[in-house]
């Protein structure tokens, strides 16, 4: 099994900005050292919530300070680059690291970021499928043309290209079963937080997503099986419920305020965030605890992750 690390980089009361990134490369640098095998970077914008405008710039950094860590984003928001950017900055972010980068992609979700950006979210879907189809067209050999709704390009070759055969590796984040089926027929990795799925469904969707893979003929068991989860081991069962409850709770309280789904008003494609949006602001902690996060000692914490092992079939 693999583990990882993930940074969303909230601003944090006390800290600065430089505080908080210079901490994240220390963090990293000593996870390397311990033995982890990721470090995950998500963007934000425009809030508390997470002050990393840009993993690849971070990402850049760490490849500097480390020397085998995979180096991950979790996600870059596609419908906010320039795909020719953004495929130029990933190639250097590969080449910088000895081929060490996995690009994690999303659509994004926040409408205060799609309105600070000026970018309709309604057509946030559809320019992150150009986006995917641009970066595998620029990091091949050669020169490359493009026609889409969004994106066109004749006749460019773009540099560099990335260290890694067959370019950097693209990750999909995956919720629903529908998309776990559609990401696996194409062979892509995932990236899921089914933080308050029940663990039946988070097997079927594996096991989908399984059944994809091998059905288009993908060697499933090169494929890592991820789930992202909250994790604090306490000195004791009542540390662990104690400790992490001030930030869990404003985690959830401050994701509740910025995931679309007002009644009524849901933006096209992204109408089941009104049921999520509906369940964070019903949440308490004590459901918190028992449904979407993993505290407890070091011996209740990993009986939780054999759990997620051998009955589900998480292997990162």
């Amino acid at each position: 099994m693999k583990f990882g690390i993930m940074n969303l980089l909230p601003f944090a009361d006390g800290k600065s900005s430089a505080d908080i990134f210079r901490e994240t490369l220390e963090e990293t640098a000593y996870a390397e050292e311990l033995g982890f095998d990721s470090v995950w970077l998500a963007e934000h914008h425009f809030s508390r919530y997470g002050i990393l405008g840009n993993p690849l710039v971070l990402g850049a950094a760490i490849a500097e300070r480390t020397k085998r860590i995979r180096i991950g984003t979790a996600v870059v928001i596609a419908p906010f680059y320039d795909p020719i950017r953004l495929a130029e900055d990933a190639a250097l972010v590969d080449a910088l690291s000895g081929g060490r980068l996995d690009l994690g992609i999303g659509r994004g979700y926040q409408p205060i970021e799609f309105n600070g950006f000026g970018i309709s979210q309604e057509e946030a879907s559809a320019r992150t499928e150009e986006i995917i189809d641009i970066l595998k067209l620029a990091w091949a050999e050669g020169s490359f043309s493009y026609s889409g709704k969004y994106y066109n390009y004749n006749d460019l070759t773009v540099y560099p290209k990335p260290v890694q055969q067959g370019g950097v590796p693209i990750w999909r984040a995956a919720v629903s079963q529908n998309t776990f089926n559609a990401v696996g027929q194409t062979g892509t990795p995932i990236l899921t937080s089914p933080n308050f799925t029940p663990l039946p469904i988070v097997r079927k969707q594996y096991n989908v997503y399984r059944q994809a893979l091998q059905d288009g003929g993908f060697d499933v068991e090169s494929y890592d099986f991820p789930m992202m989860q909250q994790v604090y081991v306490g000195t004791s069962e009542q540390d662990a419920y104690d400790t992490p409850r001030k930030h869990s709770e404003w985690f959830y309280k401050m994701l509740g305020s910025l995931v679309p789904g007002e009644a009524g008003k849901a933006v096209k494609g992204y109408e089941g965030y009104e049921t999520l949006k509906a369940n964070i602001a019903d949440i308490d902690y004590d459901q918190i605890v028992a449904e979407g996060a993993n505290f407890g000692t070091s011996a209740s914490v990993n009986e939780k992750i054999r759990v997620l092992r051998d009955d589900i079939g998480v292997s990162h």
